[in-house]
């Protein structure tokens, strides 16, 4: 998957989000692809998409992803 196809994703996906939300769906959408991420910069993901400075939510969901799973 290329760096702009998950931007994509991603802007859709915060798009969708209730407002006060978005950050959870930042986070849940790293959890998802976090093996997508591993080879792609978070911070380019997250410029790609339009959506602002949201690298760091990224890496951290990316990180989450070894602990959790999405129900």
């Amino acid at each position: 998957m290329t760096t702009t196809e998950l931007a994509r994703i991603l802007k859709e996906r915060y798009d969708r989000a209730p407002e006060r939300d978005k950050a959870v769906h930042v986070v849940l959408f790293a959890i998802e692809f976090a093996t997508e991420l591993e080879s792609h910069s978070a911070a380019d993901v997250a410029a790609d998409s339009g959506i602002g400075r949201w690298g760091p939510q990224l890496s951290l969901g990316r990180k989450l992803a070894q602990c959790v799973s999405i129900k």
